[in-house]
């Protein structure tokens, strides 16, 4: 079973794939060792109904997939460095696109 964080942000998509390129430059060791980090694009509109569930508009969209499962950095911890990196109030991040984290 693969495991994927969905995250939806209020960037468009120009800043959101800026802000992706650098958080990738940042941990060289992460990316993509230990998790593989999507470029970003517009959200469907599914996926947009999704992300105002969580009570974010979002403007762009990306997924992030675990690709070393013994999870040295966990997918909370992962959660954490997203936020920290694009501003909590800028992304939701949900496990496996269901499970907000």
């Amino acid at each position: 079973m693969s495991i994927h964080i969905s995250c939806y942000t209020t960037y468009n998509l120009a800043e959101l794939q800026g802000k992706l390129n650098a958080f990738a430059e940042k941990y060289p060791c992460v990316f993509p060792a230990q998790y593989y980090l999507s470029n970003g694009v517009i959200p469907h509109p599914i996926q947009r109904e999704v992300a105002s569930d969580f009570g974010l508009v979002p403007c762009s969209y990306f997924v992030i997939s675990v690709n070393n499962k013994s999870l040295k950095i966990s997918t909370d911890e992962m959660a954490e460095m997203i936020r920290k990196e694009l501003g909590s109030d800028n992304v939701i991040v949900l496990l496996n696109g269901e499970d907000l984290i």
